[in-house]
This record gives C-alpha cells, structure tokens and sequence, in this order.
C-alpha cells in the first residue's frame, strides 16, 4: 500500500509542479500582459499596477502554499530551497511595492476631489494594508520552506551516517525486534562442542 502511494506521488510530480507553477506565474503574467506598455514615470501606471498585483496576491499565496505541500509531501529538498528563494524573494518585493505605493498615493492625494478624499483614503489604506500582509505571509511562507529544507536535510544525513544506512548493501540495524528474531536462527547453527 504504502508503495503504491509513493508510486503515485511521484507520478503526480511533475504535473503538479507545472499546474502550481501555471497558477502563480500565470497571475503575473495577467498583470504584466494587462499593463502594457509600461509606462515606469507614470504615478497613475504604477498605482493600476500595484492594485492589479494586490488582487493577484491571493492567488500567489495559495499556489505557494500547495508548492510547499507538495514539495513536502514528495520530500523535494530542491523545490524546498527553490521554494525558500521565490517566497523570500516575493516577501520582499512586496515590501518593497508597499513603499512604492504608499508614496505613490500620498503623490497623487493632491488630484482627488475633496468629497471623494475619504473613500481614497479607505481604498489606498485597504490596498496597503493587502499589499504589506502578502509580504509577510511570503516571509513566514519562506521560513517554512527553509526549516522543511533544513530538516529534510538532516534526515537525510543521519539516514547516510546512521549504523543500517541503506548505502551500504546488507547492512542491518540491531533493534530489539530484529535481534529476537536472529537469536533462534544463531543458536541452531553453532556448532556442537564435544
């Protein structure tokens, strides 16, 4: 049984690496296609920007938390580190926009109509307030990846070091189950003093 789901796992490997990489690429892509051409100097730009990327966020999150899943569940320690890099690297570029945007609206203050003024303020404080969350939560999603990776790794070390290690042909562990077993076997072949 247990064969049968690691024979399975591994099957479901490589699809499911590309539909979670579809899912979180594909939403910046939707972004990048949607904002065309750049326009970099342009406040009204990088705000339409910025709020399309707080929209997507979610789905950004969701697919790296099913990355870690399944890097996790397939014990992955490459998707691990890949993982620990993208999120760290996600955490602090959204960090970043938050910056970008929060200066950004303060700019473009001044051009709002003094009766749509509070509605603005509900809307740059909720689009900041989504933006700084995403960042986090990639961060906290980048120290998950980093300790799986890390004890993924010390399992493995102390599975190649340990006394059994699988790297040696016919190695075998003395366990309290194993050397009972071996007893009877032992005491049959010795040979008889006389």
């Amino acid at each position: 049984m247990l064969s049968l789901a690691n024979d399975t796992a591994r099957r479901l490997r490589l699809p499911g690496y590309i539909v979670v990489g579809y899912m979180t690429i594909g939403s910046l892509f939707d972004v990048i296609v949607s904002t065309q051409p750049a326009q970099i100097h342009d406040v009204r730009w990088r705000l339409a920007v910025s709020t399309l990327l707080t929209g997507a966020s979610g789905t950004e999150l969701l697919g790296a938390v099913l990355f870690l899943a399944l890097a996790v569940a397939l014990s992955d320690g490459v998707a691990m580190w890949l993982g620990f890099a993208l999120s760290l690297l996600l955490g602090l570029a959204y960090i970043g926009l938050g910056g970008v945007f929060a200066l950004d609206s303060l700019q473009m203050r001044g051009q709002i109509r003094p009766e749509m003024l509070s509605r603005y303020n509900l809307g740059l404080e909720w689009t900041l307030a989504r933006i700084l969350f995403t960042g986090v939560v990639f961060l906290v999603i980048a120290g998950v990846f980093f300790r799986a990776a890390r004890a993924l790794a010390r399992v493995l070390d102390r599975g190649a070091t340990g006394p059994g290690s699988t790297l040696v042909v016919g190695a075998h562990t003395t366990t309290r189950g194993s050397a009972t077993s071996i007893r009877p076997n032992l005491e049959r072949t010795k040979t008889p003093t006389v």
